[in-house]
């Protein structure tokens, strides 16, 4: 995880800017994750795990602007960015910590959210925080994870990671940028969706479903 928050401390300063270049299908990534928090009903305290510059919370604040929302990651500048960008709004609270082994309240929180995060996981501590999030959740309340997934099959990760690559090669990007892309990227340990859904159902969710896929980009939620 040091080298995780050590990589993104250090792109903290363009990570916003390359976000639309870097998701082939960014409007629906983040517009469906969005959509998807309308299943959750009166929302007024939302939890953004892996929260970064606050990117993910920034439309959450938008359509929920009397929500409190608590942003945890465990990278200090790309926090700091996040405070940049609420600055002046009391709504927004901070948390710096390692997301995988943190303790969240119990039954708090209406929302839960990431973005492009627990993938950075080993697989025990994905299980182990999917059920941390259950705990966290009120009753009826929503998981929405817009995240990239492995390949069920060599032949699926072998067209994700191509489709990707290429993507990111044809971006208008210095080659500086595209290689210290592919490096964060060599830190990734991604889980197939199926298996994560499974992950979610055992961890007590009653529902949890994939809504939106592009590759290997998925939009995934659950609901307690």
């Amino acid at each position: 995880m040091n080298k995780i928050a050590q990589s993104f401390d250090a792109v903290s300063e363009k990570y916003d800017k390359q976000r639309p270049l870097l998701i082939p299908c960014f409007d629906d990534f983040y517009g469906i994750a969005l959509e998807l928090s309308n299943e959750a009903k009166d929302v007024k305290n939302i939890l953004d795990i892996g929260a970064g510059t606050g990117l993910m919370s920034a439309f959450f604040a938008e359509k929920y602007p009397d929500a409190e929302i608590t942003l945890v990651d465990f990278s200090e500048d790309m926090l700091n960015k996040a405070k940049d960008r609420f600055k002046g709004n009391d709504k927004i609270h901070y948390l710096q910590a390692d997301f995988s082994t943190v303790e969240f309240e119990d039954n708090h929180y209406d929302l839960v959210v990431s973005g492009l995060a627990i993938h950075h996981l080993k697989h025990n501590l994905k299980k182990l925080l999917f059920e941390k999030i259950y705990y966290a959740l009120k009753i009826n309340g929503i998981f929405i994870n817009a995240d990239q997934v492995k390949g069920a099959t060599e032949f699926a990760e072998r067209i994700y990671t191509e489709k990707w690559r290429n993507h990111v090669l044809n971006a208008p990007l210095s080659e500086e940028d595209k290689q210290n892309t592919f490096k964060r990227v060599s830190l990734d340990i991604m889980a197939p969706l199926k298996t994560q859904l499974d992950w979610l159902r055992g961890a007590g969710f009653l529902e949890a479903n994939c809504f939106y896929q592009y590759f290997n980009f998925v939009v995934f939620a659950a609901k307690k």
